[in-house]
């Protein structure tokens, strides 16, 4: 966690809404003072879907909550993938998640052509992009990633799942201290 923030630039910001959804699993699956556990170790007390907060300390939030929930999901990693999905459900659920959902249709080439457009709405910092290998596969690059890979391995395996792609494959490689590239594949 340390060396992900002290990479991390500063004005790096993100929608309260992934901050919720991460305290939505925490409280789903342990307690309130696993919440408010969490909640301290941030310095908040509450975050607003729709406002703007600095991604350090999401990773904070992130971090914490792993470690709470890494007993139920097998380890740490395993913790991180089941947040990421229960995330990108949260999203899929709201306003801007729906949208998405009518946009794709169903097309996880749309889906993933789409991811980096999102990128920029609920994100500050970073970039994203998607190359095309074939018509049933690439790869998406996330530069100056928030989240470490394995979270972002189970919002897209669960996007997958949610559009009822089937085969999809998810597998990640680490390019840089906060770089990454996600190789996506389906049938």
């Amino acid at each position: 966690m340390q060396q992900r923030l002290a990479s991390m630039p500063l004005h790096h910001t993100m929608r309260g809404l992934f901050f919720n959804s991460v305290l939505d699993v925490v409280r789903q699956l342990e307690d309130e003072n696993a919440v408010t556990h969490c909640l301290e170790s941030t310095g908040e007390t509450r975050y607003l879907d729709f406002f703007s907060y600095p991604t350090s300390t999401y990773v904070r939030l992130l971090y914490t909550a792993a470690n709470l929930l890494s007993t139920r999901y097998g380890g740490f990693e395993g913790a991180l993938r089941a947040m990421g999905a229960r995330t990108i459900l949260k999203f899929l659920d709201s306003a801007a998640g729906k949208a998405l959902q009518l946009v794709v249709e169903g097309n996880p080439q749309r889906l993933l052509n789409n991811i980096p457009v999102i990128h920029k709405m609920v994100m500050r910092g970073g970039e994203c992009s998607m190359k095309w290998a074939s018509p049933t596969g690439g790869r998406l690059t996330i530069e100056r990633i928030s989240a470490p890979a394995p979270f972002i391995e189970g919002a897209l395996q669960a996007v997958f799942d949610a559009t009822h792609v089937r085969g999809a494959k998810v597998a990640s490689r680490q390019i840089g201290p906060l770089d990454v590239e996600f190789e996506v594949s389906w049938r």
